[in-house]
């Protein structure tokens, strides 16, 4: 046995490195907005539901993830999108008497354990755009 004492850390290690190895790619990896552009005119009352899916990488399939939906440019102070145009917290688009194609955003966490209340500008996260064109 006392050969073999060795080898007892030496797997343990390399278990370790494996698992620091693996844990790179845990956490959200990128967000996908559906639909990934519309048009308010298409839409009853001109109001759009998006909805944000997260790949997680690990995972083969993307799920629903909760994030912070911007109708201008995340975290600016001075708003990029003119009034008129907004996004909700459930992600319902909506016009009113505005017309163009605006951009909007959708933010997460890349560490699905921070909740949305909690997240700042510095906040490692991911984000997808989106197109909204209004009539």
């Amino acid at each position: 046995m006392p050969r073999f004492r060795f080898l007892v850390p030496c797997v343990l290690s390399l278990f370790a490195a494996a698992s620091l190895s693996c844990s790179s790619n845990h956490g959200l990896q990128s967000i996908t907005i559906s639909p990934a552009s519309a048009d308010a005119k298409d839409f009853s009352n001109g109001q759009v539901q998006f909805t944000a899916m997260g790949d997680y990488g690990m995972m083969t399939q993307s799920a629903p993830v909760k994030v912070l939906w911007w109708n201008s440019t995340p975290w600016v102070l001075a708003p990029t999108t003119p009034p008129g145009f907004n996004i909700d917290s459930n992600g319902v688009a909506t016009c009113s008497n505005l017309t163009g194609t605006f951009s909007l955003w959708a933010t997460a966490p890349r560490d699905q354990s921070v909740a949305l209340s909690q997240m700042t500008q510095s906040t490692s996260q991911v984000t997808a755009t989106a197109q909204l064109t209004c009539p």
